[in-house]
């Protein structure tokens, strides 16, 4: 089979020579024809923009970022909830139910924590400042308060 592929590239390669100048034989003797006749008459195109050349392929992105930032990025350390909230005060009545200190307000009922609260007594009405802490958890009743200041109200 290697032999009949030889035999007949050998050939393909002989007879490409003279099939090419066949063809340029065909090709003189039409342009020998085409100057001995008269010239067809061409209307004139209507005047139309040339087209233009095109453009080569447009350049790499130069706004795209090729390099990654140096460093870690900057982060904040996890802040509790009560740095969310403003310090309040608010009058009410001390009730107290076991280790549950609680003051009873027109609006709400507050779970007073933190030592400022600890010596207070059922039946006092007191004014505090504080800081509301809805993290704190507790088996009292009510949103905790951590006390500041405790003053006695009239």
């Amino acid at each position: 089979m290697n032999k009949a592929l030889g035999l007949l590239l050998a050939v393909s390669a002989l007879s490409l020579p003279v099939a090419l100048t066949g063809c340029a034989a065909k090709s003189a003797d039409n342009a020998a024809d085409t100057a001995a006749a008269p010239a067809p008459s061409v209307s004139p195109a209507p005047s139309t923009p040339a087209p233009s050349p095109s453009k080569s392929a447009p350049g790499p992105d130069t706004s795209v970022l090729t390099t990654l930032p140096s460093g870690v990025p900057k982060t904040t350390a996890p802040h509790e909830p009560t740095d969310d909230f403003s310090v309040l005060t608010t009058t009410g009545q001390v009730r107290v139910a076991g280790a549950c200190v609680e003051l009873v307000t027109d609006k709400m009922v507050w779970v007073l924590i933190g030592p400022p609260a600890a010596g207070l007594r059922a039946g006092q009405r007191v004014k505090v400042t504080g800081l509301p802490d809805p993290g704190f958890e507790s088996q009292c009743t009510g949103s905790p308060l951590k006390v500041t200041t405790v003053t006695p109200s009239e």
